[in-house]
């Protein structure tokens, strides 16, 4: 017998590598982003479905909407698919300042 650790995650399949890095990310990384509080985000929602974009500009209030949402699902709590997100809003923002100085 010896008295060094066993690395139990080098043992897991990948799948099960990724369930333990989520059961483990609450304690020790920081929370998913999360939306303002919207009271009234099912008009939100409607108004956006009523008609197609006709800019640029609502485009990307609609996927900056739908990233933002999809942010707080337990689904995108994963540290990368955080930081993609983070990514494509910075992108975004960065694009629709271009667009607004032409």
């Amino acid at each position: 017998m010896t008295n060094d650790p066993i690395d139990l995650d080098g043992r897991r399949s990948v799948a099960g590598q990724r369930a333990s890095e989520m059961r483990r990310r609450p304690a020790n990384s920081q929370p998913p982003l999360t939306l303002p509080h919207q009271p009234h985000i099912e008009s939100l929602e409607d108004q956006m479905l009523a008609e197609p974009a006709r800019t640029w500009a609502e485009v990307l209030k609609k996927w900056r909407f739908l990233l933002n949402r999809y942010a707080t699902t337990p689904e995108a709590g994963d540290e990368r698919i955080q930081k993609l997100i983070k990514r494509a809003l910075g992108d975004m923002e960065r694009l629709k300042k271009r667009e607004e100085r032409k």
